[in-house]
């Protein structure tokens, strides 16, 4: 009799595995068909990781006007960036190393001695962000991805050893006035993401729309070194 109860133990047991096993790849595959739920996956990814290596770079930029070129750094939840950003002024670009820290940016620019202190409002009329909320979860990156309309699986494609799917969809300009400050709030940017497909981390976007008067141009944005340890203090 003991062997029989112990036997039926086990097999209650495995029964009660295999069913939340069944459940946890149920939940994979919704996801996997589910564009929205796939976007919001990789947003907890990014807001969970300790710092993202994020390189931004325009295309099909106005020629005229003050206009974001161009950005290289590395971001954190703190919320804190250290790397160098680029913009245009009247089609001259001017490259600044940029710390971002303690709710103040400084910048150091090609024609001023050492760190100075950049007012958030002045970079906003270079079409540049703070870049410190880069990874803020309302206002930056990521806040855009729960949000995207249209949102659509486009399909998976093969990058050496990774396998990335993509989503399309638009993204309405009032998400992206934190990072892109002179987007429309009321125009939609025509979007794609690639994500790895194995660990939900977003490799890249690109984000094309009507920036800037008269120009219809794309940011490419792309994100790596998730979680490395990064302190970054006032210059």
């Amino acid at each position: 009799m003991k062997k029989l109860v112990t036997f039926g133990a086990v097999l209650v047991l495995a029964v009660s595995l295999a069913a939340c096993g069944g459940k946890k790849d149920n939940a994979a595959a919704k996801t996997a068909d589910d564009p929205v739920a796939l976007l919001t996956e990789v947003k907890k990814t990014i807001d969970d990781a300790a710092s993202v290596h994020v390189v931004i770079t325009g295309r099909d930029l106005p020629s005229s006007g003050q206009v974001l070129a161009s950005g290289d750094g590395v971001a954190t939840h703190a919320p804190a960036f250290k790397g160098k950003l680029t913009v245009r002024t009247a089609g001259s670009p001017i490259d600044a190393e940029v710390v971002a820290v303690g709710g103040k940016v400084y910048a150091k620019l090609p024609f001023l001695p050492g760190f100075n202190e950049v007012p958030p409002s002045q970079l906003a009329g270079l079409g540049a962000p703070d870049p410190a909320i880069l990874l803020d979860p309302a206002k930056g990156l990521t806040g855009v991805l729960p949000t995207l309309k249209d949102a659509k699986i486009k399909g998976d494609t093969r990058d050496g050893a990774k396998v990335l799917t993509e989503v399309t969809g638009s993204v309405e300009g009032k998400t992206l006035q934190g990072i892109f400050p002179k987007a429309p709030a009321d125009q939609d940017f025509p979007s794609s993401f690639k994500i790895d497909k194995d660990t939900k981390q977003l490799v890249s976007a690109t984000i094309t729309g009507p920036y800037y008067d008269g120009a219809t141009s794309s940011y490419d944005v792309t994100f790596d070194k998730y979680g490395e340890q990064v302190e970054i203090t006032k210059p």
